[in-house]
């Protein structure tokens, strides 16, 4: 068992899991029908008034108060699967889990068809940690109760812990598609995401050391960590390895792009358009540089060639709007910018490029326009940062 999401687990998911969520299972199961045997008529009154207190208990959360009560329904009529049921909820409560199974075994034996108990005894050994038989239970409550975010945290968390990381990573997506607000949610299937990750690089490292993939997976971790050099050097290998793999000439040439050496990134998108002819990133890259360089005519059709292939990518837009510009030819740069503020009318850079352009034009009245809207798109985005950085401070 996997002893750091044990802990984790059993940290963040004490007896009370959920809070208002387990105790609406605990509504659930005072209000499933739960009503008591009476074996003889003269047990019958004393059963009915324990039974109402037992039920109040619950709800009231006073779960010592219902174990008593339920300890002595027990003893009066040990036939009620209801009753044992109760007093195995009472005393997951309490946290007393051992008894709770104890109980909850009781019930299910006079009574097989009380899901929500079965529930309950699937939590509970999920708590004292014993995951051979809390999965099967919470497999078979997950294929009725999907949608259920107990029971699908449960079940993610188990086999999390029992390190069936792949289908931790299906079900605790599922439990974020359920409360996509929630940090528990994303942070375990974050850590799924991490554990399946890293045992596929180990396997890949075991079964392929020498392959040109390890050589780009030790390049894509160098990156990472912001170490350039000892990145490239290492891409270099992988595409000396094999020199027709989609994607190795690209990276190579972003890392050159940014470092600003424009010659060798220019190189590198050239040899990834070879090996991909079809790829509206590459085109659009290429079509940067050539702008950068002021290399106008070549610019625009390697940028126009990128938008023909996808024609939402709004920073071909930009860059195209850029080259008009320096073109000289407005028009065509004020119309490629308005189909960028139509699809996204939030985009600082184009209406700033919208203000340089009216404003370049003499129409002052639209280039004012423009600037108010990028300076009150800036003003929230500056004032969004800020309230970022201040919760930052109070985490």
């Amino acid at each position: 068992m996997r002893r750091e999401v044990n802990v984790l687990a059993k940290n963040r998911y004490p007896y009370k899991f959920f809070g208002q969520k387990l105790l609406l299972l605990v509504g659930l199961l005072l209000l499933g029908g739960l009503t008591l045997l009476t074996p003889t008529a003269a047990q019958s009154q004393d059963l009915a008034e324990l039974s109402a207190q037992g039920k109040a208990a619950l709800r009231d959360q006073q779960f010592d108060r219902a174990e008593k009560v339920y300890e002595q329904v027990v003893k009066l009529d040990p036939r009620s699967a209801e009753a044992h049921s109760d007093l195995g909820l009472a005393l997951y409560m309490l946290g007393m889990y051992s008894r709770a199974i104890t109980e909850l075994h009781k019930a299910l034996e006079l009574n097989p068809h009380l899901d929500r108990t079965s529930v309950l005894l699937a939590l509970s050994y999920f708590n004292t940690g014993e995951l051979d038989h809390a999965i099967p239970l919470l497999e078979k409550a997950y294929r009725t109760m999907k949608d259920d975010p107990v029971v699908a945290a449960h079940l993610g968390l188990a086999y999390l812990r029992g390190e069936k990381d792949e289908s931790a990573l299906v079900v605790l997506s599922h439990w974020v598609e359920l409360e996509p607000k929630s940090a528990d949610a994303l942070y375990f299937k974050g850590k799924a995401a991490m554990y399946v990750a890293s045992n596929s690089f180990s396997q890949l490292s075991k079964a392929a050391p020498d392959s040109y993939r390890m050589l780009q997976l030790r390049a894509e971790m160098l990156r990472q960590q912001s170490l350039t050099p000892a990145a490239i050097n290492e891409y270099k290998k992988a595409i000396a390895r094999k020199p027709d793999a989609a994607g190795l000439h690209y990276a190579l040439g972003t890392l050159y792009r940014e470092g600003g050496r424009l010659d060798e990134a220019l190189a590198e998108f050239q040899e990834e358009l070879k090996i991909s002819p079809g790829d509206a990133m590459t085109d659009f890259l290429i079509g940067d540089i050539h702008l950068q360089r002021h290399e106008l005519d070549n610019a625009v059709q390697y940028l126009s060639e990128a938008l023909n292939i996808h024609p939402g990518l709004t920073e071909a837009k930009l860059d195209l709007a850029k080259t008009y510009q320096a073109q000289g030819k407005v028009d065509a740069a004020v119309k490629m910018l308005q189909t960028v503020v139509a699809s996204d009318p939030d985009d600082q850079d184009a209406h700033y490029l919208l203000f340089s352009l009216y404003k370049e034009s003499g129409q002052t009245v639209e280039a004012r326009k423009e600037l108010q809207i990028f300076q009150e798109l800036k003003r929230k985005t500056t004032e969004q940062e800020q309230r970022r950085m201040r919760l930052d401070s109070i985490d």
